[in-house]
Order: structure tokens, then C-alpha cells, then sequence
């Protein structure tokens, strides 16, 4: 089983308010792990909310992500003393939907995705982010196959060119932005593509499908773990670091509740069953 590799960090306690305010130190001083679990046990047992269903967006294939996300979920599920029921979004659309909707109690969204979920339902709130390898941000790199003949992105021009998904961060809106600020148009220079998820990226320029793509550095690792066909990439141009995915709450969901799946989450590491 692959671990995700991250730790998570609580962003704010309460009902994750988008501001902060200064506390004094007694504020600051946070109750047992028991409390919090009690209370919110305790609030979703008034608002009848027996399973908390929690949606992922499908950066991945979905049989991996259900391999990553499950055994957190067994985890955070039992210390909260609920059910969780892991939600596959079929598009990244399709779960920006479902949190706009309120279909799924919490969810894991890219930035993006969060900015354009936040504008439809301003209850949204985010509770929590990870920190994975010791930064709270990643990378995003356009590649292309390592015996290509293209070394820049002046060279991509004309040439297919796998994106993920038009709501996808890393794999569209920040290589983009790179583009463009390099002078090539993401719609207009290039044949622009849209495969879904980041293994499908990254095997189609290894396979030679298209010139070029733009993924994550994470999928850089599993694409390079997952084929030993000895194939692989070259890394020609990376675009700004980006904040990791932000955990959210759909409004309506009891504060208690998303203060006691924080706390669960914060004591998860890749040392964790």
C-alpha cells in the first residue's frame, strides 16, 4: 500500500473562519483529544448525521486514490467514533459540485477549485491543509520524453500537449500562467489536450502520444515508480510552487465537527498504521 506522505496541520479551530483574530494565551491552549471527539460525537448524533461522506477530487486513478485515502479514513473514522464514506468525484467538476451542493460533508479540493466552490457557496470553510516531504506547497513542471528533441517551452509550439483537467492547479492553471508569462498561448500556440488525471499525463508523453505535459511532482515519483519499461521524462520548465489541497466543510456541518477532524487528521503521519 502506497502512503500518502504527509502530516496534517490544522489551519484554524471553530468554524474555520477565513480571518484571524489575536487570542490570548489561555485561547490558544486547546482541549484533551477526548473533549473534542465527545463533542462532536455528541453533534452529529442532534443533527442525525450518522455517515460522513468525504469527497475526493480524481487527480489520480480512482483505485489509487481509494488505496491512499482509505486507510485515513478508517483512522480518522474511528477516533471520531463515525462512519466514513469516501466520495470519488468523476470529474474534478463533478466534486466541485457536490461541495457547492452540500452533497458531501467535507471534502479535499485543489486551490482552484476551492476559489471557484468558494464564490457558488460562501459557507464553504477550510480546515485544514497537509504539509508533505516538510513544505506546505508543491511543484508543477511541464515534461517532456527524456529522448525529445524539445529543450524549452518555444519549442512546444504546434505540438500536442497533455493537460490534466481545466479546474487542476498543477495540471493546468499554473503551467498555463507559466506559458503565458514565456510567451506561448496554452489555447492558441498549442494543441491542447485534456486527459483527466496526472498517470494518464504522465504516460502519455512517456508513450510518445503527445510532445509534451504538465503534471505535478508527485506524479513524476509514481510514474517513475510505476513504469520499468526504462522510459521517463524530462522536466523543461516549472511553473510557481503551490499551496497543497485544502480540506473543507460544507456549510452547515456543526463546528464541533470539523474541529474533531482536524484533530484526528493532525495526528496522522506516513508512521501511522
Amino acid at each position: 500500500m502506497r502512503a500518502l506522505g504527509f502530516l496534517l496541520m490544522v489551519a484554524c479551530g471553530g468554524a474555520a473562519s477565513d480571518t484571524h483574530e489575536a487570542s490570548s494565551a489561555a485561547d490558544t491552549i486547546a482541549p484533551p483529544l477526548s473533549v473534542i471527539f465527545e463533542k462532536s460525537q455528541a453533534a452529529l448524533e442532534e443533527a442525525g448525521i450518522e455517515t460522513l461522506r468525504w469527497g475526493l477530487t480524481p487527480y489520480m486513478a480512482p483505485e489509487e486514490l481509494y488505496e491512499s485515502y482509505q486507510p485515513i479514513a478508517e483512522v480518522v473514522g474511528e477516533r471520531m467514533g463515525v462512519d466514513i464514506e469516501l466520495v470519488m468525484g468523476e470529474t474534478y467538476a463533478d466534486l466541485e459540485g457536490q461541495v457547492v451542493r452540500g452533497e458531501v460533508d467535507v471534502a479535499v479540493v485543489s486551490p482552484y477549485s476551492y476559489v471557484r466552490a468558494k464564490k457558488s457557496a460562501p459557507g464553504l470553510q477550510v480546515f485544514a491543509s497537509h504539509v508533505a516531504k516538510g513544505s506546505a506547497n508543491y511543484g508543477s513542471y511541464i515534461i517532456v520524453g527524456e529522448d525529445s528533441d524539445i529543450e524549452s517551452l518555444e519549442d512546444i509550439r504546434g505540438e500536442r500537449f497533455a493537460f490534466v483537467d481545466r479546474r487542476s492547479t498543477s495540471g493546468y492553471l499554473f503551467p498555463a500562467i507559466q506559458m503565458l508569462r514565456m510567451g506561448v498561448h496554452p489555447e492558441n500556440d498549442i494543441q491542447a489536450e485534456f486527459h483527466q488525471t496526472h498517470d494518464r499525463v504522465y504516460d502519455a508523453v512517456v508513450e510518445g502520444r503527445v510532445a509534451a505535459g504538465a503534471t505535478y511532482d508527485g506524479a513524476l515519483r509514481q510514474g517513475r515508480d510505476r513504469r520499468r519499461d526504462g522510459s521517463g521524462v524530462r522536466v523543461i520548465a516549472k511553473a510557481p510552487r503551490i499551496p497543497h489541497e485544502a480540506y473543507v466543510i460544507r456549510e452547515g456541518l456543526p463546528a464541533e465537527v470539523a474541529d474533531a477532524f482536524g484533530a484526528a487528521l493532525a495526528g496522522i503521519s506516513t508512521g501511522t498504521r
